[in-house]
């Protein structure tokens, strides 16, 4: 327990997954501060439950677009009764005290996205409504006047931030995101897991996470596998946990897990990680992967890939829908795990890679930088 002054932070997050990444941390990072004795609350809309979150302490608001929900925080924080020590943001709220960057920025996102769209498609993106309303937010979140601090997941989204906003340098930190730390998985607890999840002894399991599947680029990984089936490895699965239309990924080469509460068993029966993203500040589910001792085979577009060392921990591709670097990464890695000596050391290393990152290092970071604005407020 922490002896300084104790503090009321709210969190602002606008819809809510079970299974979701941004749930998961702002939980974790929620109960955290709770354990150091500070009072959290949840600026949240009617999706959310209240026994899933740490303390219940829920204000609820309108959420039925993004400009709605902001005009709702900003009441809320006058007539609510709560005198906010700071209020901690994951959606593009201008006005808030301190902005985590798990969405990324919507600007890059978009400019990423339209290279996989056809022309029409393009268009109708430019002039649509939801985008214009998201841009023109994120335009004013990113002003030196609006927002005090910046907390920032990877590199890339720093100099995005400055490069298209030219917001202070100085007012971004970078905080990776972080896990739990544990071991890398046991031949024995993955053979367990396999077991329970009824994978036969001869199949090859590559593992994709995340619900978003055109941003996380789904249809580049079952191209892959796809491909990898038909040079020789038909015993090779892409299992694909999270939510989605399945109709739309179809794939013979695909078992769809649903959204799965409780990762660790898949990622303990799996052999490798593939994660083909279009677009990722920091994903959880790539550091879970590490975590668990998983190769990661991603892209340059996912944050992670910034502490990944290609070749020890996985592989980094450049594009996202570069089939024939995804097929050859899977390749180069199962020849890899084939051999129990590598196999056991390219799983330490990504182990002790993701025990570098862990929710505890991230509490305390992210602690310090909320103690610097509040002190900056009261000056």
């Amino acid at each position: 327990m922490m002896t300084g002054p104790l503090f009321t932070i709210g969190f602002l997050r606008r819809g809510y997954s079970p299974t979701g990444g941004v749930e998961v941390y702002l939980k974790g990072l929620a109960e955290g501060l709770r354990r150091e004795g500070h009072r959290v609350v949840l600026l949240g809309t009617e999706e959310w439950p209240m026994e899933e979150w740490p303390g219940g302490e829920i204000l609820r608001c309108n959420g039925q677009s993004l400009s709605k929900y902001s005009a709702e925080v900003a009441k809320l924080r006058d007539s609510s009764g709560i005198s906010f020590d700071v209020i901690l943001s994951v959606e593009k709220v201008p006005g808030c005290d301190l902005y985590r960057t798990d969405e990324g920025l919507h600007a890059a996102w978009l400019e990423q996205r339209s290279k996989y769209m056809n022309p029409w498609a393009r268009i109708f993106q430019k002039i649509s409504p939801k985008h214009l309303e998201k841009l023109r937010l994120e335009r004013e979140l990113f002003t030196a006047s609006s927002t005090r601090r910046i907390i920032s997941l990877s590199d890339k989204i720093s100099r995005e931030i400055k490069n298209l906003y030219g917001y202070p340098k100085e007012r971004i930190t970078l905080i990776r995101n972080g896990v739990p730390s544990r071991a890398p998985t046991k031949s024995d607890e993955r053979l367990k897991a396999r077991v329970d999840i009824g994978i036969p002894v001869e199949e090859q399991v590559v593992l994709f996470v995340g619900t978003g599947w055109e941003r996380k680029g789904l249809r580049f990984a079952i191209s892959a596998v796809e491909k990898l089936n038909a040079e020789g490895y038909p015993n090779v699965k892409l299992f694909v946990a999270g939510k989605g239309d399945r109709r739309r990924y179809a794939s013979p080469c695909i078992r769809f897990l649903g959204g799965v509460s409780k990762m660790s068993a898949v990622y303990d029966a799996a052999d490798i990680f593939l994660f083909p993203t279009l677009f990722d500040p920091f994903p959880l589910a790539t550091l879970e992967a590490l975590s668990a001792g998983l190769p990661v085979i991603t892209t340059a577009a996912n944050g992670v890939s910034e502490i990944m060392t290609p070749g020890v921990h996985g592989e980094v591709i450049a594009e996202s829908s570069d089939l024939q670097a995804l097929s050859s990464a899977l390749q180069k890695w199962f020849g890899i795990l084939k051999d129990p000596a590598r196999s056991d050391q390219a799983r330490s290393d990504c182990a002790k890679l993701a025990s570098k990152l862990t929710l505890d290092k991230n509490l305390r970071e992210t602690l310090t930088v909320i103690s610097e604005v509040i002190a900056e407020k009261k000056n």
